[in-house]
């Protein structure tokens, strides 16, 4: 079986108000095309309440190391009590959004080293020993890479403007 190192367990943007989710889609697809992830919708659900729609969106994105590692993105959006409206020319919606930021480095993947419990033994003393420092700048890589997508996310929703 795989093994998973998580190096962002979870950051999150909060917003309360008007926010465009197609642009924020946008944004964030060209973003991972642009760094060279493969990026692909899990789950998207949306119900509708008594006080608002509520929705539920989860990405995940990987991006190959070699044949042994990949940098693993998960996204999650969530909103409650989502109304659309209408802004100008633009079609809205506004309520309560928050965005939940994961990354790990997934090694491993094909499950090449799992046969048996000597070849489990030699992927661990690989791992812990001879290629510690080729995993520490992976995680250092995709820490950085999570940080600037939640930056740049973060930096668009603040700035956007719906007059």
């Amino acid at each position: 079986m795989a093994e998973t190192d998580y190096v962002i367990s979870g950051i999150m943007i909060k917003k309360s108000g008007f926010i465009d989710l197609r642009e924020t889609y946008a944004l964030m697809k060209q973003w991972f095309f642009q760094r060279r992830y493969d990026f692909m919708e899990k789950e998207y659900s949306d119900r509708d309440f008594e006080d608002g729609k509520t929705v539920s969106i989860k990405w995940s994105s990987e991006k190959k190391v070699d044949d042994y590692a990949k940098m693993v993105m998960n996204i999650t959006f969530s909103g409650n009590k989502l109304e659309d409206v209408k802004v100008g020319n633009r079609n809205l919606l506004k309520g309560n959004v928050s965005i939940l930021f994961e990354s790990y480095v997934y090694k491993d993947y094909e499950d090449n080293w799992e046969k048996n419990p000597a070849t489990k033994f030699i992927r661990e003393v690989f791992d812990k020993f001879i290629a510690k420092q080729h995993f520490d700048n992976i995680h250092k890589d995709l820490m950085a890479e999570t940080y600037s997508l939640f930056d740049e996310v973060k930096r668009y929703l603040k700035a956007a403007k719906y007059d």
